[in-house]
């Protein structure tokens, strides 16, 4: 289960059915990044735990710099 330390989480109902989905716009800085490193982005809101990913490597990943 995900922390959700940023609020990202939040649900999507598509023809009567509900998904959860973490939304990487939470975090300023995601704007810039290359789409491959969005998609690593988004995997490590869904899967924050606060010991195996923690908020202080997502913040790390959203704010690379080429």
């Amino acid at each position: 289960m995900s922390k959700n330390s940023f609020g990202a989480k939040s649900s999507l109902e598509v023809s009567g059915k509900s998904y959860e989905i973490f939304d990487i716009t939470k975090l300023a800085q995601a704007n810039s990044l290359p789409f491959s490193l969005k998609v690593l982005l988004e995997n490590l809101l869904r899967t924050e735990d606060g010991a195996n990913i923690t908020a202080k490597q997502i913040e790390a990943l959203a704010s690379w710099n080429p």
